[in-house]
């Protein structure tokens, strides 16, 4: 059940943000989209004496979510301002059927390397591609993948088969595990099938509905007063499930047509972060895609082991 949560969970992470990424690209730079998001290059600035290292495994103290503790009442000013936008993003929302688009992936931690000005860039960056078919296809590919090395003070290709890679095509999720060389096969509960993003942990990326996310999510308008293109938005989860993906998400939105530009997620604990920027160049909405070859069961690379797990079939039989 651990594995099922988690592939639904990235599922509604990334593809949930098909609710249009049709628009031009804006005018201000990932920096400045993203809060404190700095986009990392190949070659990193120099780190002063004794940046921090990487510790081993055992080192590592796992983060237990915290009960989630609401931020202040929103002015009836704000609340009207928020109910509105969340109507017409659900509008909006509605009109999607298929999405496809690249994207850029940051991934910041203790780990990150400091710029020049003491700022911290990411420890890992990514490229990629996903895509979308309502209510609950998807695909999610990371093509190429870089980790900082602090010895050589760059960023190097990781080896090998390292990249995310899965599929679903609405029954049943393929995830590619490279590290234990399979191809692992989990069948959806039918209670899933249908609306497995609409309803997933984060619903309001997409298929949102105005009161299901007020009900789930403590959310306001956080757009600074500069910005005049975007609408940035922020979600702090209600419950205790919810907090145990995330303790906070920003997502940005173009101000004009509400397409999703990027969108930040902050892990338990608040410090660990990834930054998600979707290239509206690559983007096509309700076109491009195969539905059959898109989505389609893929085939066991040689030297991969096919694991098939039934949640459904296993709870029947230890129900016995």
């Amino acid at each position: 059940m651990r594995h099922l949560a988690a592939a639904r969970f990235r599922i509604v992470l990334v593809l949930a943000v098909a609710a249009g990424l049709s628009g031009q690209a804006r005018s201000q730079s990932p920096q400045q989209a993203a809060p404190t998001a700095t986009a990392a290059s190949s070659q990193a600035p120099a780190s002063p004496a004794g940046a921090a290292v990487a510790p081993s495994a055992t080192n590592r103290v796992a983060v237990v979510p915290a009960a989630p503790q609401g931020p202040p009442a929103l002015s009836p000013q704000e609340q009207q301002a928020l109910n509105q936008l969340l109507a017409a993003w659900e509008a909006r929302n509605d009109s999607v059927r298929t999405w496809s688009c690249t994207f850029h992936k940051w991934e910041y931690n203790a780990w990150s390397p400091p710029d020049a000005n003491g700022d911290r860039l990411a420890f890992a960056e990514s490229t990629g591609e996903l895509k979308y078919a309502a209510p609950d296809k998807g695909l999610f590919r990371v093509r190429e993948s870089k980790q900082w090395n602090p010895e050589s003070r760059r960023y190097e290709v990781r080896s090998g088969d390292a990249g995310e890679h899965w599929v679903c095509n609405g029954e049943s999720i393929f995830e590619f595990r490279h590290a234990e060389r399979q191809l692992r096969e989990t069948k959806l509960p039918p209670e899933m099938r249908g609306k497995a993003i609409s309803d997933g942990p984060l619903p309001f990326v997409f298929g949102a509905k105005a009161e299901t996310l007020k009900k789930r999510y403590w959310m306001r308008i956080i757009t600074p007063p500069e910005i005049r293109d975007q609408v940035w938005l922020e979600a702090r989860p209600r419950f205790q499930a919810d907090a145990a993906n995330f303790s906070k998400v920003e997502l940005i939105l173009q101000a004009r047509d509400l397409m999703p530009f990027a969108i930040q997620i902050y892990k338990p604990g608040g410090q660990d972060r990834d930054v998600y920027q979707f290239d509206p160049r690559t983007s096509l909405i309700d076109k491009g895609l195969d539905m059959i070859r898109d989505f389609a069961k893929p085939v066991t690379p040689f030297g991969y082991k096919y694991v098939l797990e039934d949640l459904q079939a296993q709870a029947a039989q230890s129900g016995r």
